[in-house]
């Protein structure tokens, strides 16, 4: 319900400015932690995205699920095979607009896996 705290399982993504904004493009990748080299096997994972209205994430009434990007097991070493592969959240044809103060965060179902193994999702847009 996108109701975890943001910083544990949850985590902010982007916020609207002052006249709303637009997202073109959300990607989630693998990718090491703290610059670290990431090796082993990842997780299989979901990343699960809100729209937050601009208020606190913790009451579940201020969020809206968006979708979900399937994120599946993988090897990664040290040449970056692994995380090179990128994964995309399906938005309309357009781009996603939002709001004013408005917030997408996301949160996986568990933890990445590996040694240094971390996910990392940018969106791609911008305010109005």
């Amino acid at each position: 319900d996108g109701t975890e705290a943001a910083g544990t399982a949850m985590v902010l993504v982007f916020t609207a400015g002052a006249n709303g904004a637009r997202i073109d493009q959300i990607t989630c990748r693998f990718a090491s932690t703290n610059g670290a080299t990431a090796s082993g096997t990842s997780a299989a994972s979901l990343i699960r995205f809100w729209i937050n209205n601009g208020a606190v994430n913790t009451t579940a009434s201020n969020n809206i699920f968006i979708g979900e990007v399937a994120m599946a097991a993988t090897a990664v070493t040290a040449l970056g095979t692994g995380v090179l592969t990128v994964n995309y959240l399906t938005l309309p044809t357009g781009g996603l607009n939002i709001p004013a103060t408005y917030r997408i965060y996301a949160g996986s179902t568990v933890a990445a896996g590996g040694t240094n193994i971390a996910f990392a999702v940018q969106a791609i847009g911008g305010d109005y």
